[in-house]
This record gives C-alpha cells, sequence and structure tokens, in this order.
C-alpha cells in the first residue's frame, strides 16, 4: 500500500519504518505536482550549493562555536551536525537500500575526512580554509545521495517568501556582528538553512527537511546569562535532592551550598556536575526522538519533549548519590575518584537511555494510534 511521504515521496510501508502516519502531515502539499528526475537533481543541485554558500559565509560563527566543544558542557557538539545529516536522510524516504555502494563509498570517506579532522583540531596545525574545504566536501557527498528524494512543484510567491526570509537572516547577521550578538548570529544561520528549503522545495520539503535542519541548534552553546542562570539553578537542584537521597539511604550528609558533606567528606557540585551537559544531551536525543515518531500521536511527542529536563535531573542525582556512596566507602583512593569524575557521566546516558525505552512502552500500551478507516462504520451507522 502507497503513502504519501514527508515532502510528498510516495513509497511501500516497507521500504520506510515512519511511512504510517506521516500522510496526515502532508495532506495540504500533496496537491503540488512532483518534479521529473531532471528537474529534481537540478533543485538538489540548487539547494547543495545555497548550503555550501551559507556554510562558508557562516564558517568564521562556526569555527568560533567549536571553541566551545572542547569544554566540559558542549563536547557533545562534535557529533551533533552528524546526528542532523542521520535525521535528514531518516526523514527524506530516500531508499538507502538502492545506494548501498555508494554510502559504503561515501563512509569510507567519512571516516577518513573525520580522522584528519580530529588530528588537525588536535594539533591545531591545519589552516582553517582546509578544515571548510573539508566540510564543504562532506556536504556535498552528502546531498549527492539526498539527490533521488521527490521534490515538488513550488509557488513562485513560496519561493519569494523564502528569498525574503534568507535577506532577514543575513541583515541579522550583519547586526549581530556589529553589536557581538553571538546567539543572534547563531540563530539567523539556521533560519537561513531553514529559507533554503523554501526557497527549493516550498512548504512540503520544509515540513520534512525542518526539523532535521532546527535540530541543529543543539550545536550551539546557550547564551552565557541563560547558561548561568541554569548552571546555578541546575546545580542548587542537584545538591538538594543528592542530600535528601544519601539522608533516605541511612547515611549522614549535610548540603553546604553547592557542596555535600557525607561523613565530613566534602563533595563539590561542580558545574560539569550540574546536569546541565545531560539536559542538554538528553533534550537533543528527545527532539530527535520527537522528529522520528511521526507514526505516534502528538501528545505522545510533547510527553518525551517535557520529560527530558526531569530524566536529565533524576540521572544527574543518580550520578551524584553514587558518586557520594563510593566516595564514603573508599574514602583513601584517589584514582578511584579520578576514574569516577571522569567516567560517571559516561556512565549516565545508558540510564538515560533506559528510562526514556520505559516511558516508551509505557505510552505504547496506553496510546495507540487509530487509523481514521476505523471509525468509517459507526460513521456509516450514524448517517
Amino acid at each position: 500500500m502507497l503513502h504519501a511521504m514527508d515532502g510528498g515521496f510516495l513509497m511501500s510501508d516497507q521500504q520506510h519504518p515512519f511511512s504510517a502516519g506521516v500522510t496526515s502531515e502532508m495532506e495540504y502539499a500533496a496537491s503540488a505536482a512532483p518534479l521529473d528526475s531532471a528537474a529534481n537533481s537540478k533543485m538538489w543541485a540548487v539547494f547543495a550549493v545555497l548550503v555550501m554558500c551559507m556554510t562558508a559565509g557562516y564558517w568564521n560563527m562556526i569555527e568560533y562555536t567549536s571553541s566551545h566543544w572542547q569544554k566540559g558542557l558542549y563536547s557533545h557538539g562534535w557529533i551533533l551536525p552528524l546526528i542532523t545529516i542521520l535525521l535528514l536522510f531518516m526523514r527524506s524516504g530516500v531508499d538507502i537500500r538502492a545506494t548501498t555502494n555508494e554510502l559504503l563509498a561515501s563512509a569510507a570517506v567519512l571516516l577518513v575526512a573525520l580522522g584528519i579532522f580530529s588530528v588537525a583540531v588536535i594539533q591545531e596545525s591545519t589552516p582553517s580554509s582546509v578544515v571548510l574545504v573539508g566540510v564543504l566536501v562532506l556536504l556535498g557527498l552528502c546531498f549527492y545521495h539526498l539527490r533521488t528524494a521527490q521534490l515538488r512543484e513550488v509557488a513562485v510567491g513560496v519561493r519569494w517568501a523564502g528569498v525574503g526570509i534568507l535577506v532577514v537572516c543575513l541583515l541579522i547577521r550583519l547586526v549581530a556582528a556589529e553589536f557581538d550578538w553571538n546567539p543572534l548570529d547563531r540563530l539567523s544561520f539556521v533560519g537561513a538553512l531553514l529559507s533554503a528549503c523554501l526557497i527549493v522545495g516550498g512548504t512540503a520539503m520544509l515540513t520534512w527537511a525542518g526539523p532535521p535542519l532546527g535540530f541543529s541548534i543543539f550545536m550551539f552553546p546557550l547564551p552565557a546569562m541563560l547558561e548561568t542562570t541554569v548552571l546555578m539553578k541546575l546545580q542548587g537542584v542537584a545538591a538538594v535532592a543528592s542530600t535528601w537521597t544519601l539522608q533516605l539511604l541511612g547515611c549522614s550528609a549535610m548540603r553546604d551550598g553547592n557542596k555535600i558533606l557525607i561523613d565530613q567528606i566534602p563533595l563539590d557540585i561542580a558545574d560539569a556536575c550540574s546536569g546541565l551537559r545531560m539536559a542538554t544531551i538528553f533534550g537533543a536525543m528527545s527532539v530527535a526522538l520527537a522528529i522520528l515518531m511521526v507514526e505516534r500521536p502528538w501528545w505522545d511527542r510533547l510527553i518525551i519533549l517535557l520529560s527530558a529536563i526531569p530524566v536529565a535531573l533524576v540521572t544527574n542525582v543518580i550520578r551524584i548519590t553514587v558518586t557520594a556512596l563510593l566516595f564514603k566507602f573508599f574514602p583513601e583512593s584517589e584514582e578511584l575518584k579520578e576514574w569516577v569524575h571522569d567516567w560517571a557521566g559516561l556512565g549516565m546516558m545508558p540510564v538515560a537511555m533506559g528510562i526514556l525505552w520505559a516511558e516508551l512502552e509505557l505510552l505504547r500500551r496506553i496510546s495507540i494510534p487509530i487509523d481514521v478507516d476505523d471509525y468509517a462504520a459507526f460513521d456509516a451507522a450514524a448517517g
């Protein structure tokens, strides 16, 4: 059975795991005629050129942003652009099986490029222009594999609206550069990417490609004022909740600001232990999952999004509690303290994923999608 996919793609349920339920999201754009093969490839080439030009134009901003990725709070920023591309592929409806050999060849090039890029970042010896060329090549490879994704005809007015949004984003960039407003500059980059969708594929392309491109906002650090405010709040919440948990477990624990005293052993709740990093990572994961959950009702996606921060806080309290207990029972082991400090954060990711899995299983049992056809008999009876 054929379903209307995001962006107007037509394919069977067996070809794409997220085809069920997408029809309702795309009904308003289904009337537009699909482009023929030549025009489709041409428009994908236009989209690739637009995105690559935007990347080159915003390269100084991206390069500055990458300096935040070398810090503990935002070290996950390196992988988020790759997740953005993965989401774009999964939402595009491209039959990956038909281009397996091409994908393997590109994956090999990607791994080599990432290796060279990592060495360049560590050694800080490669010129920025060389890194930019490498990024543009990788973008070219991605769009080459997306060239078979079906686009549809776009009204002239919609294209001009996209051009207008792009002009506004570039003007915002000029203002941000004048007043050194980095967060505004980063937001204008995301807006420019979305405007490219309108210019090339109209509202149909914006519907399926917009969420993955908008997801790229997670690779940017929070504004300094917001980061400081949230950091202080999360540190206080983590300290209070962890102290209560330790006391419930029968441990002699006291809180002194953002410091926990357990059997007179001080345990500082540092910035890296505040939960901000876990909240950012898990928030990004929840958004990515909501983007892919096209077969689920909207309230399921909303619940997943709203639960991101509470789950991040719970996992962080578990981390601090376990660390405090290890410090209590092994107070003399400095190696253990260093090992826990370095690896406890990574150990919390499987815990967060486990909570997310349990949440999804619960939603699957209490919220069952119902097709419109299921109401046909009742409607006929009522008639």
